[in-house]
């Protein structure tokens, strides 16, 4: 059996770049960022052959990505005047602007990419048109209220769950119009797979948005929030543990923010997760699953009194998963338990929210296809679904 270290709790001094925080907006007020807490529980122990499978699978998908993530172009409007040899120079494999509808049976590859089929990543993959993206995702999300500005100060919170599938600067300027839709229409982001400069981009897309990171990983993944300003930002906390499980590389943080509802005065802690994909295979990796939530459910243990929402990317099934006993037995809820609609490309629920405290107060959630634009190949934007979550 394993235990984790004792940790440490350190005032902030915000916008340090070894937290990855961005600077409290104007108006809030200061707050301590929390690094980790408390000596941690008793985790289970992997046998040394699975650990060594685990470990030889992350190092070997972080080399991929390392060696395929391509850069979007800097001026999304000249989409139309890109040369095929400046589209390879940037590390996709064509451009691409709309496919017909024979053909949105899974195109995950373009020609070229076949070999490293299974692999995941962003590359080998075309360039889609940022117009044609747009237009997808206006349809998608039309049906959802703008709560940016004075509008979302008063009706039911809007949660927004998202992996958004390596969103880095240059993406998050290429798809900034469709992205902005999004922001727009959340009062807060659960966002994963992302950088702070991605999130900080989205909370310039309309006014009164703040952002909030946690340190990427070597692929430059992390876990983050952007928020509304009806919220007062009372803690962030940035636990570290989840991402320090037996050495596994490239793990994520989760990470909580402790907000109060200026319009209705209640104070919640809200936390995005990306925990541990299923590579090397889902029993095993359930393993380190299980761990990262017997730590998220020991740092939470005296929060019992504190509504809490946590949502996410949990590369796990919401509907039928046993990697989240710990939370569950420490009193922590999935939304819609018994939903089984796919929130990724390759089917599966691994975006969901679990809750305590808060069952009377949330809805019932709502899958938004992101990652299957209409007219469009799978993964234009991103390899996951939306999950949104109207909060009383």
């Amino acid at each position: 059996m394993s235990k984790n270290t004792s940790t440490k709790r350190t005032r902030s001094t915000t916008g340090k770049k070894s937290t990855g925080v961005k600077p409290a907006a104007k108006g809030i007020a200061n707050f301590d960022v929390v690094l980790d807490l408390q000596e941690g529980p008793v985790l289970e122990t992997l046998r040394p052959q699975d650990l060594a499978k685990l470990i030889k699978a992350e190092e070997a998908y972080t080399a991929h990505i390392i060696a395929t993530r391509p850069r979007y172009p800097a001026d999304p409007g000249k989409f139309e005047k890109l040369t095929p040899k400046q589209v390879e120079k940037l590390g996709f494999v064509g451009k691409l602007d709309v496919i017909s509808p024979d053909d949105l049976t899974g195109v995950l590859f373009a020609k070229g990419g076949k070999k490293n089929k299974g692999k995941g990543g962003p590359g080998n993959r075309p360039l889609p048109s940022p117009s044609a993206v747009l237009s997808a995702v206006s349809q998608i999300v039309s049906g959802r209220r703008i709560v940016a500005g004075a509008a979302g100060m008063k009706g039911d919170l809007v949660m927004w769950e998202q992996n958004f599938e390596f969103g880095d600067p240059s993406k998050a300027k290429y798809f900034e119009d469709s992205y902005r839709l999004i922001v727009e229409r959340s009062h807060l982001i659960f966002a994963s797979e992302v950088d702070p400069g991605f999130l900080q981009h989205l909370a310039t897309l309309s006014p009164g948005y703040t952002s909030y990171c946690c340190k990427p990983n070597t692929r430059n993944q992390a876990v983050g929030f952007v928020l509304h300003n009806r919220f007062k930002v009372i803690s962030v906390t940035s636990h570290d543990a989840v991402a320090s499980v037996q050495g596994i590389p490239d793990l994520r943080p989760a990470y909580e923010l402790e907000l109060e509802d200026t319009t209705t005065g209640k104070r919640r802690k809200y936390i995005v997760v990306h925990l541990k994909s299923m590579r090397g295979g889902p029993q095993v990796s359930g393993v380190v699953r299980r761990n990262q939530a017997t730590i998220i459910a020991h740092v939470l243990k005296n929060s019992t009194g504190t509504e809490t929402l946590i949502a996410g990317d949990w590369n796990t099934f919401g509907d039928k998963t046993t990697d989240l006993d710990p939370l569950k037995n420490a009193g922590f809820k999935i939304v819609d338990p018994t939903d089984a609609r796919a929130t990724h490309t390759m089917g599966g629920r691994l975006d969901f929210y679990m809750e305590r405290g808060m069952s009377k107060a949330v809805g019932q959630p709502e899958v938004l296809e992101m990652s299957k634009l209409p007219n469009l190949p799978v993964r234009a934007i991103t390899d996951h679904n939306s999950v949104v979550l109207d909060v009383k």
